[in-house]
């Protein structure tokens, strides 16, 4: 008899705490239900813009896509340059940037992909290395590490980035060591007039 009560009072408490564990594991379900969807349109589209033929179609299709390892890969491969600069324009993941800007053969997908960086380490490499003055000249304008700018000012090869340069720098000594030994007069007089401001 006292084991039949004791399982009378036990048993509502069973129900209770299985009842509960029902709850949560429904309401976990629905979570992972709707993410599973989420991800399940994103590689719906991400299909749509590797294999359509009409460029209309991808950027439709990029356009809906958030999951940045599919823009990435969209922005780094599509032919047409319109559905690139689409997918560079949502990429926020900077080594995506970074390694379109230095690898795409468009200068204006470069220039996009460098107007959406930060990390000045990456933005000296480019302003160093880039086979086209607009994409470095750029680069610089990003620019405010002085001693990068001060280096650049000094070795870089061509006048122009020298000039840009040269403008941003406020270090005064670096200034007076520029319009002594610069060889170019428009880069010296820049130089000369920040030291007169």
């Amino acid at each position: 008899m006292k084991t039949l009560k004791f399982l009378f009072f036990l048993l509502p408490f069973i129900l209770i705490v299985s009842c509960n564990f029902n709850l949560k594991q429904t309401s976990k379900s629905e979570i992972v239900t709707l993410t599973t969807t989420d991800t399940n349109s994103d590689s719906l589209y991400y299909v749509i813009a590797k294999t359509s033929n009409n460029s209309e179609e991808r950027k439709k299709a990029v356009s809906k896509i958030s999951f940045e390892p599919y823009l990435s890969d969209i922005a780094k491969t599509d032919s047409d340059a319109e559905v690139r600069k689409l997918a560079i324009s949502k990429i926020t993941f900077e080594p995506s940037l970074m390694e379109i800007a230095k690898t795409d053969k468009d200068v204006q997908i470069r220039k996009l992909a460098i107007s959406k960086i930060t990390f000045e380490p990456s933005l000296i490499e480019i302003a160093k290395t880039d086979s086209d003055l607009e994409v470095r000249k750029l680069a610089i304008s990003k620019i405010t590490f002085e001693p990068s700018l001060i280096e650049i000012a000094k070795t870089d090869k061509d006048v122009e980035i020298r000039k840009l340069a040269v403008i941003k720098i406020t270090f005064e000594p670096a200034l007076i060591e520029i319009a002594k030994n610069e060889k170019d007069e428009e880069v010296r007089e820049i130089a000369i007039k920040k030291l007169k401001m």
